[in-house]
Formats: C-alpha cells, sequence, structure tokens
C-alpha cells in the first residue's frame, strides 16, 4: 500500500509498504481523511519535534476493515475516528486520573511513536482498539468528525484550566485549537474573551467562534485597546497560549493579571525565555495542557451532534496522498488560508 514516511527535517517520501493485517485484539482501519497536524508540520521544519523516521499522521478517520479476534468494541462497517491509546491502566497517571499523560501512550501513539505506522497510508492498524478507536455518531460528517484532535486538544485546556464563569479570557493564536477554546471558553461562561492573531483571516474566524474581540498583536493600538478593556484588574483571569510561538507566550504574560493563569496549549520545538525576577512578583500560575481524555471525545461528539459545538468554522482542503509534501511546505509558508488540509490515502469514499 501507499504512505507517506518522514526521514527527517523537509524530507518525505512517498513509498510502498506492507499492507498490515488484524491479529488478535487489532482492528484494521481504512483510512479515509488524515489531517495534516500542525506538530507535523512543525517536526518536518524544525529538529527535535521526532528524532526518528516513521509514517506520520495521528489525525484520522476511517471505516473498520477487518477486526482481529477478542474484539468487541468495534465491528467491520463502523466509522471511526483513531486517537491516541492512553490509558495502559499500570502507570501513575492513568491510575491518577490523567490518562491523557498515560507515560505507555505518546511512545504508542501511530504517527508520533517511533517506528509506528500513522494515518499518511490507505491503512493503519490499531492495537489498542478499547482506548483509540471512537465510534462517529450518527449525524456527523467524516469531514467534520476528522476534527476530533484539533477540538479536543483546545477542550481539554479549557477544562484542565482553572477559568471560571465570569472570567476574562485571552487567546493568543486562533488556528484551529485556538478556535476550539475560544468555542470552549464561551460556552462556559467567558465575560469577555480577546483573541490575538497577526493575520486578519484568522481574527474574522476567532468572532465567528465567539471572541468579543480580535487584535493584532504586533499592532500597538490594539494592544492598548485590549490593555484598556481587562484594566479593571489588569489583565485576564486566564490566558490561553495556542499560537507555539514564543512572541505569542509573551502577548499572554503582557496581558495577564496578577495571580492569573496561563495555560500553554501550543507546541514548539523553540525555547522560551521566562525571566523568574520579573514574572515571580506576579505569581502567576504556569501551567501546559497536552491532549485529551478519550471520555473528552465522546463529549465533543455529543456536543456536535447537539449544535452546541461548530465545526463549519474550520476550512478544510482534501487533496490526494501524493500532495502531503506540497501542502506541508505550503502551510508552511503560510500560503494556505484552510484550518485543515485532509489527505485521503484511498481517493474519495
Amino acid at each position: 500500500m501507499r504512505a507517506v514516511k518522514y526521514h527527517g527535517v523537509h524530507n518525505l517520501e512517498l513509498v510502498e509498504i506492507e499492507k498490515p493485517e488484524a491479529g488478535p485484539g487489532e482492528v484494521l482501519v481504512k483510512v479515509a481523511y488524515c489531517g495534516i497536524c500542525g506538530t507535523d508540520i512543525h517536526a518536518y521544519n524544525m529538529p527535535g519535534i521526532f528524532d526518528w523516521e516513521l509514517i506520520p499522521g495521528h489525525e484520522a478517520v476511517g471505516i473498520v476493515e477487518a477486526v482481529g479476534t477478542g474484539v468487541t468494541c468495534v465491528a467491520v462497517g463502523d466509522r471511526v475516528a483513531v486517537g491516541p491509546p492512553g490509558d495502559c491502566g499500570s502507570c501513575y497517571s492513568c491510575n491518577t486520573g490523567h490518562p491523557n499523560t498515560c507515560c505507555n501512550a505518546f511512545p504508542n501513539t501511530l504517527g508520533i511513536g517511533p517506528n509506528t505506522q500513522g494515518a499518511y497510508a490507505e491503512y493503519v492498524l490499531s492495537k489498542f482498539p478499547q482506548n483509540e478507536l471512537f465510534r462517529i455518531p450518527e449525524g456527523i460528517q467524516l469531514e467534520q468528525a476528522v476534527l476530533f484532535d484539533v477540538l479536543g486538544v483546545g477542550f481539554h485546556a479549557v477544562r484542565r484550566s482553572e477559568m471560571k464563569v465570569g472570567d476574562d479570557i485571552i487567546v493568543t493564536g486562533c488556528g484551529p485549537i485556538g478556535l476550539s477554546v475560544i468555542q470552549t471558553a464561551k460556552m462556559a461562561g467567558a465575560k469577555t474573551l480577546i483573541a490575538f492573531d497577526l493575520l486578519e483571516s484568522k481574527r474574522a474566524m476567532a468572532l465567528k467562534a465567539g471572541a468579543d474581540y480580535a487584535f493584532n498583536p504586533s499592532d500597538s493600538e490594539d494592544m492598548a485597546k485590549a490593555k484598556a478593556l481587562l484594566g479593571h484588574t489588569g489583565g485576564a483571569q486566564v490566558a490561553f497560549e495556542a499560537a507555539g510561538h514564543p512572541d505569542s507566550v509573551k502577548t499572554c504574560v503582557e496581558l495577564t493579571m496578577a495571580n492569573g493563569q496561563i495555560v500553554l496549549v501550543g507546541s514548539d520545538g523553540r525555547p522560551y525565555e521566562l525571566v523568574t525576577a520579573a514574572l515571580g512578583p506576579m505569581e502567576y500560575d504556569l501551567k501546559f495542557s497536552f491532549t485529551y481524555t478519550k471520555e473528552e471525545i465522546h463529549m465533543l461528539f455529543e456536543l456536535i451532534t447537539m449544535g452546541k459545538f461548530r465545526t463549519d468554522l474550520y476550512s478544510i482542503e482534501k487533496v490526494e496522498l501524493e500532495e502531503a509534501e506540497k501542502k506541508m511546505i505550503q502551510m508552511s509558508r503560510g500560503e494556505l488560508d484552510v484550518a485543515r488540509v485532509l489527505l485521503m490515502p484511498n481517493g474519495a469514499m
């Protein structure tokens, strides 16, 4: 079968590999769509994300093709989303209510962990179907369901934060994850939500997602307007960094009130400079947020079905597998004004 292999920075190759077979306890999924994630783009452009070769692709939906003996959670023909395995059930994180930081999950995540085969391929094999396959409810299209990863990351970040009803919130970075943070925070009762992005098109999307204001962080007048809006407390109670950029972190620091919380959601390989002498007197609560739990994906699917979480905000472009590297380069250069590029390893299904 055809697949795209990552060899290192700026080095992707379309290859032929053996089609996997479902053994006992395993499930083979025919891939309908796989999103090109920001993590994939970072790995393509800079070292330190993946230091190993692999078939990328961890945002996939498809149809169950084959089921190994002993599998009861899904059946042939089911529409499923494929997520991180999680929940090994034996590590400290799993046993203390934090399955999304399971120490055994990340290395086994398809398209991320060393030697894994992700969904930049015609088929993907789930070795942990009970924990990494999510049935897609009737009424949700595959094009909607494939957004589960970016929606889930933002959804989890707000749930992990200490945001309260009536808080003032800022979100820096209005890409797919930032839009998810905005929707979730407004749903959770944010009083005033101010979004920041360098691109006008993304600021417009932030307003559609529910932001009360959308500003350019490089514009001094916009920053002054934001500070005036947050003047009562001297800043936002909670700031969500969703761009994965050092400058975005600085914006959060500049606009968060003393004793406020900064949640770092975006992923990036560049170092952040945090000066304790400047930040210590503010007693910021600095928190990191990583991926999501399987329960949160089920919650999201229910919210989408109920019409409480919008997916129409996320523009998509569907392309053949051969265009993976071309689209990754275009996205790196900011040449594509879409929320997600979806690879179709098997063409239109």
